[in-house]
Parts: C-alpha cells; sequence; structure tokens
C-alpha cells in the first residue's frame, strides 16, 4: 500500500507474524507503530517520508494512519473469516487503557483520554485522537478507546498495546470460519 500526497509519502507492507520495521520522522510516531504491529501480531515495513510538512508532524502521523488502515482493510479481504471484534484492556506504570474493536467494515471512532498539549519525540499528543480517526476511516474499523493516567507517554503506548490487542483478537481466525470448511 502506497499513500502519496503533496506532503508525504507512506509505504505500508503487513506481514503477519513477522517482525515489524517502522521508519518515520517522528520517533514517537515510529516507536507506537511498532507497539501497535507487535502486539497485534503483524510485521512487515512501514515507511513515512515527510515532502513538506508545516505542522509538527501533523501531516506525517495523519497519512501514516491512513495508509496503515487501508494495508489492514486490504489485508481482511471480505471480512468473513476473522472472529471481527476484539477488546484488550492494557495498564502501564500510571495508565490504563482499554481498546475494543470491530472489524465488521463500518468506520466509527471514540477516544476518551485526557492528555496535556505536549509534544512526545515530535508527536503532539492532540494528534492521538486523529491518528485513532484516521485508522478506523481507513481501515473500515469501528474503534473504542478509552484511557487514563498522568503521564502523557505511558497513556499513549497503553492505548497502542490496548489497540493492537484488540485487533489481534478482531483479526483472528473466527471459530465458524474454521468449522465450515
Amino acid at each position: 500500500m502506497i499513500r502519496e500526497t503533496r506532503e508525504t509519502r507512506v509505504e505500508v507492507e503487513l506481514r503477519p507474524g513477522e517482525a515489524p520495521h517502522v521508519e518515520t520522522p517522528v520517533p514517537f510516531l515510529s516507536h507506537m507503530l511498532e507497539t501497535f504491529l507487535h502486539y497485534a501480531d503483524l510485521g512487515g515495513r512501514i515507511k513515512a517520508v515527510a515532502l513538506r510538512d508545516l505542522d509538527e508532524g501533523h501531516h506525517v502521523i495523519e497519512d501514516t494512519a491512513l495508509a496503515l488502515g487501508s494495508a489492514l482493510a486490504e489485508l481482511l479481504g471480505d471480512r468473513r473469516a476473522i472472529a471481527r471484534y476484539g477488546w484488550a484492556a492494557v495498564p502501564m506504570d500510571d495508565s490504563l487503557a482499554l481498546a475494543a474493536v470491530d472489524l465488521g467494515g463500518r468506520p466509527y471512532w471514540v477516544v476518551k483520554a485526557r492528555l496535556p498539549r505536549a509534544t512526545i519525540g515530535g508527536y503532539p499528543t492532540y494528534m492521538f485522537k486523529h491518528w485513532v480517526r484516521s485508522l478506523a476511516s481507513a481501515a473500515g474499523a469501528t474503534i473504542h478507546v478509552y484511557a487514563r493516567g498522568s503521564d502523557p507517554h505511558h497513556v499513549i503506548e497503553a492505548a497502542h498495546k490496548a489497540l493492537g490487542l484488540a485487533f489481534r483478537q478482531a483479526m483472528a481466525p473466527s471459530a465458524k470460519a474454521m468449522t465450515t470448511k
């Protein structure tokens, strides 16, 4: 999957079960993408390049989420043989994140997380909600994330771990699909 705009070029190749390799100009985004992919048991490669970014990594973060969501939608195919639903709760030091997903094809998103206006490794915290919205839109997924804690790094990281685990569960082969072969 390749997404190219005036601001970015993002390449995503998903290979389940392999180790992820992520390269972006936003260090915290790279860390969060690796975390999400690891917990989702998705490997492959994500490479994002900023061609022109005038606002704190906004376009890189958004376009990476859109490209990843499109690659996930492609990987899921007709979605008939997957469990479809997944959920997870992840504690991380001071933080707790709950994530639930429905990979049935209808995009919707809810994020409840109080994050201070800060930047972590080039990643403005206000972009987390936008990242989830972009991922949900392109993947055709309903995503709910509830996260709280005092350290915004831990809040966002716990949320990515919970999302990854929820996606792993939802992408698993459904029991029905396995018994109807």
